[in-house]
């Protein structure tokens, strides 16, 4: 529910009589059984009933004297049948999903309910068990329903008479504020009356007055006959057009006639009106003639006795007996007879019914058109005297849909237009919003770096001066004037000759220096450009050289192991010297310098010294690029 809704609630509780005192917040805490109390004490306000308290009844005691009266007040519960059972036990629960609409639906119809209450205490009669079903009883509920529909009249009459006396007190209502206008307005003709009593002219002006009076009333009307004429002109153009249309869709359709299929169309009408004519309305004339002549008869025949109907039930028994025979004997004739005699017989019965059933219908038919197009014509002439206009044609409204169509198509681009507009400019206020924030940043940044910022000021328009009146209407003041102005404007342009030399000459000197300091300007985003660059540069390099420092170390850390391991191993190697051991391994070194110069006369020593020159040439290499690298660090640093 919303919280509309539920403000509405709290405010006819906190209201007399209840006077809860609550609020939205603490109205959502109330536990089940408060709030269904509340509802009680509702529905008996509203039923003018004592308050119950439904701590001394049960559930099911609770749940049906507050469904009975739901009944009677005519609260519609859920349609569904699953809504409608957690309906009921959210009811019997106090749950706020069952009692808030109901609470909503009492609150916002209290007067009705309460005469609907009302009613209702004297109109529904009690249920009673038919085994206490006698005639007393009987004849009581039929007393107590005559006495139900006197009370109704006698409501009705009421309600009437309460209408009629609000009706009597706004008349009176009406008549005093009448009177009180018709005392302003003699109290306002009296004073004119004095004002315009002493005038020497006063009838002439009167007549002026009625005379006035008469051309506005003539003026009206020939505003009237105008705005009848030009109606009538209107009514007349679209008269006009639509025969016009009329026409055009009567030569389209003339040129689209095929004569072979209209003869062929006339033709079967002319043989089906021939039908109609010569066999079904014939035979049907017949069938009328011999009902009014039967009919004749029996009206000229005397009264009849007991023995004139005794005679006639002998005759027509013997009628009966000859037809029988009749036939009896015309089917041993036919048995006789071929058989496809009797086939093709039968055959043309039906089509002759079928054809006489088609003929009714057709008949039928065209009675429901002749009077479908009676009450057209009659609409169509409803229409043209109330507001002129016909009734469209089929060539019309398809005219009229291609408009649409149209129309429609512009309005889709013109939707999507506004849409983009839209977009965009949702785009513009958030662009502007981060702007406002980007300068909200720069203005604090500028601002902790000792800056100021200076914000742009609206130079105060000069007011215009008020031209005075001259004061004098003398022609030749008027010209001394004009002189002595004429003079001091020749002198105000004097002086400000050399002013507007100066201005010139300061403007141009502005110009100059707005031209320097745009110079200064592009010169100082040039060399800040190219600070950040070299600022890059000196960045990537100092990287470059941290990673250097950072492996040369690792080398030197790797060397004094290594160095430490050779240590190691010289000083084992001078341990065991004592032993020949130096000798040995001299002559180990000797064996294999022999034995690798031996592999390499065999092999070719060409290969290893190739490899040894790339490594060489690029070791050099290698150095000249951190050699260039080093002084091109060194230049940039001594420019700074």
């Amino acid at each position: 529910m919303s919280s509309e809704s539920l403000k509405f609630i709290v405010e006819n509780l906190n209201s007399p009589p209840f006077d809860c005192n609550t609020s939205l917040i603490a109205f959502d805490t109330w536990p089940p059984n408060v709030l269904l109390q509340q509802l009680s004490d509702v529905i008996s306000w509203i039923t003018q009933t004592a308050n119950i308290d439904i701590s001394k009844e049960t559930p099911d005691e609770t749940a049906l004297r507050i469904l009975y009266n739901l009944k009677i007040l005519r609260f519609k519960p859920p349609s569904d049948i699953e809504q409608l059972d957690e309906w009921r036990a959210g009811l019997v629960e106090g749950a706020k999903k069952s009692v808030y609409p109901v609470l909503l639906y009492l609150f916002s119809n209290v007067d009705m309910l309460k005469q609907r209450a009302y009613l209702a205490k004297y109109l529904i009669q009690d249920e009673i068990p038919s085994s206490l079903m006698d005639n007393e009883v009987a004849q009581l509920r039929n007393e107590l329903a005559q006495y139900m529909e006197r009370f109704k009249e006698v409501h009705a009459n009421v309600l009437d008479v309460q209408q009629d006396t609000m009706l009597i007190e706004d008349i009176k209502a009406d008549l005093k504020s009448m009177e009180s206008e018709k005392e302003g307005l003699t109290r306002k003709i009296e004073r004119t009356f004095k004002k315009i009593q002493n005038l020497p002219s006063l009838e002439r002006q009167m007549a002026a007055a009625d005379q006035l009076s008469l051309h506005k009333e003539r003026l009206e009307q020939m505003d009237i006959q105008r705005s009848e004429q030009r109606d009538g002109v209107i009514h007349a153009e679209k008269r006009v057009q639509r025969l016009k249309d009329q026409l055009k869709e009567l030569r389209e359709a003339a040129e689209d006639i095929d004569p072979s299929g209209l003869i062929d169309q006339l033709k079967d009408e002319i043989a089906t009106n021939s039908y109609l004519y010569e066999t079904k309305l014939a035979k049907e004339i017949e069938q009328k003639r011999q009902v009014v002549s039967e009919l004749v008869n029996a009206t000229n025949i005397t009264a009849t006795s007991d023995f004139d109907i005794n005679a006639l039930q002998a005759e027509v028994d013997e009628k009966t007996n000859s037809i029988m025979a009749l036939e009896q004997e015309r089917d041993k004739g036919e048995e006789q007879v071929n058989e496809n005699f009797s086939i093709f017989r039968h055959q043309a019965a039906n089509v002759e019914r079928r054809k006489n059933a088609l003929a009714q219908k057709l008949q039928d038919a065209r009675k429901e058109l002749s009077g479908l197009e009676q009450h057209v014509e009659q609409k169509k002439q409803v229409l043209r005297s109330t507001s002129g206009a016909d009734v469209m044609s089929a060539h019309q409204f398809k005219a009229y849909v291609i408009k649409v169509r149209d129309k429609k198509v512009v309005y889709k681009k013109k939707k999507a237009q506004i849409e983009e507009i839209l977009t965009e400019r949702e785009v513009l206020l958030r662009t502007i919003d981060l702007l406002a924030k980007k300068f909200e940043g720069l203005k604090e940044k500028i601002e902790s770096m000792d800056g100021k910022v200076v914000d742009p000021e609206d130079a105060p328009l000069p007011a215009r001066p008020r031209t005075a009146a001259p004061t004098s209407s003398d022609v030749e003041e008027l010209k001394t004037l004009v002189v002595g102005l004429m003079q001091t404007l020749d002198k105000r342009s004097d002086q400000l000759a050399p002013l507007k030399k100066v201005h010139a000459e300061q403007e141009e000197a502005l110009n100059e220096l707005t031209e320097h300091v745009r110079n200064k300007q592009n010169d100082y985003e040039r060399r800040r450009a190219q600070m950040e660059e070299s600022y890059e540069e000196q960045k990537q390099l100092v990287e470059e050289m941290q990673q250097e420092e950072t492996a040369t170390n690792e080398a030197i850390q790797s060397l004094e192991n290594q160095i430490a391991e050779v240590q190691s191993q010289l000083s084992t190697i001078e341990g065991e010297d004592a032993n020949g051991g130096v000798a040995r391994l001299k002559a180990q070194i000797e064996e294999t310098q022999r034995q690798i110069d031996q592999l390499n006369q065999r092999t070719g020593g060409s290969t290893d010294l190739a490899i040894a020159r790339n490594r060489m040439a690029m070791w050099r290499g290698l150095l000249t690029m951190f050699e260039t690298k080093l002084a091109i660090a060194s230049d940039k640093v001594k420019q700074l």
